[in-house]
């Protein structure tokens, strides 16, 4: 898939699952579960234990309809060992501009994060297809999208941070392309006992909040 395919996949999706949790087991289990339950966007954090062997089973597995993508990602090493496993987008906390270059020359979709109006600009040029506002949560949620997006209109925004399901709609409007989901709104008896029929279930409601997806 070339990168405007991944990009234009990413932005009809809008959503995207985020996994991080301290047991790789329960990665796993959620993992499935999502793209079982129709998620086309779901991402490893890199502090999530064996995180890139979850990318590589993760992207073995799913459907080709979905992407695979690693978060938290902090330098160049780990931008090319996610890149390795098979991620097909690579997100950052930070304005790091090192993991730009190996994802361009491997047409992986490049997310630094931003949350400055200076930062995001920077990261803009520096080469990122999107730019990552976080924390949303901290800084004012949909209000401040729309304060950014009169002097930024045209940059393409992930917003993530402690955002609920629900709120994506009003994202949405604010003008952001992609809206990332904590995974960690699965109930964790369900993720602990891996009883994927229930997780499934549990993510197909998650998915039907967001008010934006087709549900499998």
């Amino acid at each position: 898939m070339l990168i405007e395919q991944r990009l234009q996949h990413m932005f009809d999706a809008r959503v995207v699952a985020i996994i991080r949790t301290k047991n790789a087991d329960h990665a796993l289990h959620m993992g499935r579960a999502l793209l079982q339950a129709g998620f086309r966007c779901v991402e490893i954090t890199m502090n999530t234990p064996e995180a890139v062997q979850l990318i590589e089973t993760l992207a073995r597995e799913a459907p080709a309809e979905a992407m695979i993508g690693a978060g938290t990602v902090m330098n160049a090493a780990e931008a090319m060992a996610c890149i390795k496993a098979g991620a097909q987008f690579i997100v950052s906390p930070i304005a790091e501009a090192e993991i730009i270059r190996p994802c361009r020359d491997a047409d992986v979709v490049v997310i630094p994060a931003g949350l400055t109006p200076t930062e995001i600009v920077h990261m803009w040029r520096a080469g990122a297809h999107v730019i990552k506002v976080f924390p949303i949560d901290a800084v004012g949620g949909p209000s401040y999208i729309r304060a950014l997006r009169g002097p930024l209109p045209d940059i393409p925004l992930w917003v993530s941070g402690a955002v609920n399901p629900e709120e994506t709609p009003s994202y949405l409007e604010a003008g952001v392309q992609l809206v990332g989901l904590n995974a960690n709104h699965l109930p964790a008896d369900l993720v602990a006992e891996g009883n994927l029929a229930r997780l499934v279930e549990a993510a197909r409601a998650m998915l039907r909040a967001t008010g934006v997806a087709q549900i499998v």
